[in-house]
């Protein structure tokens, strides 16, 4: 069993319980860049109340928007593109227990996001999925397979419901700085 340090602890309690309700977001951005090693592109938000697992293993592209209260469980690596809105309360998971290991073992598998997707509230994203470019996942979703470019899914567990349109052409802009 891996032993993390009181260390590690403090610095994740810090993390998710102090830091990410500060009152600004600028501030926010800063820690976790410098210190909790997020690679974070240029115009992109991430609101209040965003829960990590551990620090690094997080890549988030440029003209993006994270809202309040995301978890991102990092451990097991995400890469967002450019140009994704991530609406509240999303759970982005990349680890979890094999339910048939006798052991009751864990795994961790990435999620990769592609450029200009959106992922509505409450929707859940689960370990070793990708969503293609342009794909949009309804709110309250969970995703246990990849989806397509431009698709549109719905459900629990998510199915295909429609197509976007292949010449998308926006950034995601969220400049608030309180929340």
């Amino acid at each position: 069993m891996l032993r993390k340090s009181a260390g590690f602890d403090a610095l994740i309690y810090f993390c998710n319980v102090v830091v990410a309700v500060f009152p600004s977001s600028r501030i926010r951005l800063s820690f976790y860049r410098h210190v909790m090693g997020l690679e974070i592109g240029e115009g992109t938000r991430i609101l209040s109340g965003l829960w990590l697992d551990c620090r690094r293993h997080c890549r988030i592209g440029r003209h993006s928007v994270v809202n309040q209260n995301c978890r991102l469980d990092n451990r097991g690596g995400i890469e967002i593109g450019d140009s994704v809105s991530i609406s509240p309360e999303v759970h982005i998971l990349t680890a979890d227990h094999d339910m048939r290991s006798p052991s009751f073992a864990g795994r961790e598998r990435p999620v990769r996001i592609g450029d200009h997707v959106f992922v509505g509230s409450r929707a859940i994203i689960l370990p070793g999925v990708t969503l293609g470019r342009g794909c949009a996942v309804a709110a309250g979703s969970i995703v246990t397979k990849d989806v397509e470019p431009f698709t549109i899914v719905a459900g629990n567990p998510a199915r295909p419901i429609g197509r976007r349109p292949e010449n998308l052409d926006y950034r995601c802009s969220y400049e608030r700085h309180f929340f």
